[in-house]
């Protein structure tokens, strides 16, 4: 294969992907902006404590249940058990952000937060330099 000048497809839906987990990450990440503490090679990272797991409703449970079964059939032999813990807790902290998305209800009256406006092209092209 030849490698192009611009963005291999693997490259973009990395990109992608992580893009849209991003919307996932809880607030309270980005504002409390603290530095992490260094970590040796011989002190393992610290879990975080059971008590800052999500509280979620029976429904939602068996909804991150239902996608973390599918995870582990689809590519579990791909994974650790460490992992497996690491994507279970990734998944309850996603159906929470789900849940209070779903929460906010739309009707089709709703307009948008935002519109689309097109510039005219003059705005966009710059005109080249006559010569005389």
């Amino acid at each position: 294969m030849k490698k192009e000048d611009g963005v291999s497809r693997r490259e973009f839906a990395k990109a992608a992907a992580l893009t849209t987990g991003a919307i996932f990450v809880p607030a309270e990440i980005f504002a409390e902006q603290q530095k992490p503490e260094p970590t040796s090679a011989s002190k393992p990272p610290e879990t975080p404590p059971a008590s800052t797991a999500t509280k979620l409703s029976e429904a939602s449970q068996a909804e991150a249940d239902i996608a973390y079964e599918t995870i582990v059939r689809k590519y579990g032999s791909r994974f650790s058990e460490e992992q497996k813990k690491d994507i279970k807790r990734l998944v309850n902290s996603q159906q929470a952000a789900l849940d209070k998305l779903r929460a906010f209800s739309v009707t089709n009256g709703d307009q948008p937060a935002t519109v689309l406006r097109f510039l005219p092209m003059t705005r966009l092209v710059a005109k080249p330099e006559v010569k005389r």
